[in-house]
């Protein structure tokens, strides 16, 4: 199957297409391929990872580093290409483009806070290295401000410091750990999927058609028993309980993102969810006392 074919199937009938965060993971991804060669795995370009090419924070100030002005329609290389570069057009918007295209360009001078067009052609790639050698870096456009800076000096679509060059997994876990082949990722653009031997990974054209690896996450059922407590004996806990769980799985959501909890309460055999501890515990700060109550949780 093509890769979004094979992720759409992974989908429907497992979790999804294989993910890979450590050593561990891809010694079981090796042992299921075996010597079937390159196969389709979870790896695809991050279409949401824009960078500027200068880097440095103290740049920007809040919300700065975010400004866009998109194009209607763009950005809109989407995964067929794993790395975009983005040019300003005369109207002031923006478009991504392939890299590898020629244009000119606008670099950023420092130590006189000021931008300059320069009128020869060149590979995003190129007029960076340009940009870095001859001043600070390609333009970066923090704001309305900046964006008519540029247009008002602008002869043509030109280059400016924005890019993509990042990848994710297909279940939107972090991509940390990698095991390229040899010069890969590849940097021809159309090679946008992920593939991956029981050696090493490749990056291929996502309409090649391959076998792929799905993953399966495992289900883990859990009870526990929560006791909690409260100084006022008038509130109705039963009244209260969606709420409560609904804190629950907040916090399990902020410690663990990537996973998928289901929480539901346990009814005791008298139907009710709660019920009260038979002992009194005396609050020595307070000198009042507490009533715990007793439910069960999954």
């Amino acid at each position: 199957m093509k890769w979004i074919q094979a992720q759409n199937y992974c989908r429907k009938t497992y979790t999804n297409l294989a993910t890979v965060h450590n050593a561990q993971d891809f010694a079981e991804l090796s042992e299921v391929i075996g010597s079937s060669g390159y196969l389709w795995f979870g790896l695809q370009p991050d279409t949401e990872a824009w960078e500027w090419s200068l880097e440095n924070q103290d740049h920007y100030d809040e919300g700065e580093a975010d400004f866009r002005m998109w194009n209607n329609g763009e950005p809109s290389y989407g995964i067929s290409s794993y790395m975009a570069c983005v040019a300003m057009l005369q109207n002031g918007n923006w478009d991504d483009q392939l890299c590898e295209n020629l244009l000119p360009f606008y670099c950023y001078n420092k130590k006189t806070s000021s931008f300059t067009f320069v009128g020869v052609s060149k590979s995003w790639g190129d007029a960076q290295s340009h940009c870095r050698d001859h001043y600070t870096d390609l333009a970066s456009v923090r704001n309305q401000s900046e964006s008519q800076q540029l247009k008002a000096i602008a002869t043509s679509t030109a280059w400016i410091g924005l890019y993509r060059n990042s990848w994710k997994w297909s279940d939107g876990s972090t991509f940390s750990f990698t095991n390229w082949f040899s010069n890969s990722p590849s940097t021809v653009v159309t090679s946008s999927c992920g593939a991956s031997s029981s050696v090493n990974w490749v990056n291929s054209n996502c309409i090649y058609t391959r076998k792929f690896v799905c993953f399966t996450a495992v289900s883990m059922r859990k009870v526990l028993k929560v006791q909690l407590k409260t100084t006022n004996t008038a509130v109705d806990m039963e009244g209260l309980k969606e709420n409560i769980l609904e804190k629950f799985s907040q916090r399990l959501n902020e410690h663990s993102p990537n996973e998928e909890f289901k929480l539901r309460w346990l009814k005791e055999p008298d139907g009710k969810t709660f019920n009260k501890d038979d002992e009194k515990e005396l609050d020595k700060s307070s000198g009042q006392d507490q009533q715990p109550t007793v439910c069960n949780q999954v």
